[in-house]
């Protein structure tokens, strides 16, 4: 996730407690039940990942989920569960091997998220996400988790 900073700056917070996966028919992309671990999230400075975890109620709500996604020629949409709040979402993809990269913008706000300082740095509304999935065939599996 990269995020960009008031007055100016930005971070990147980053987990690798993603589960699910893809599955591609010709060249066409489905994927359901993505779950996204947010207490592993990082930003690379402690206090820093803290108050991030603080603002995202981590206690209560400890996984985003991407409910559905379908894309086809690098555009996709879906929708995606935050903080109990489900929202649509646009983006690109990309293939690179066994592998799906997928960016999308989130607004903060649409989650209830905002307000979000310290010490006079701010966080910008509109947040860009990227996630990496494994590819599955749709042959031999049904879009969702493992």
């Amino acid at each position: 996730m990269s995020v960009k900073l008031k007055p100016a700056g930005s971070l990147k917070a980053v987990t690798k407690n993603v589960k699910g996966y893809v599955i591609q028919n010709g060249n066409s992309f489905e994927a359901k039940e993505i779950q996204v671990g947010l207490s592993d999230l990082d930003s690379g400075i402690d206090l820093r990942t803290q108050h991030m975890k603080n603002y995202l109620e981590i206690d209560k709500f400890p996984n985003a989920t991407l409910i559905s996604a379908k894309g086809k020629d690098g555009i996709g949409e879906g929708l995606i569960q935050i903080r109990d709040k489900t929202k649509a979402i646009s983006g690109t993809y990309k293939v690179e091997g066994k592998k799906i990269i997928a960016e999308f913008p989130l607004s903060l706000s649409d989650f209830e998220i905002t307000g979000i300082s310290y010490m006079k740095i701010g966080v910008d509304d509109e947040v860009n996400v990227a996630v990496s999935l494994p590819i599955e065939e749709s042959s031999t599996k049904e879009a969702g988790k493992k």
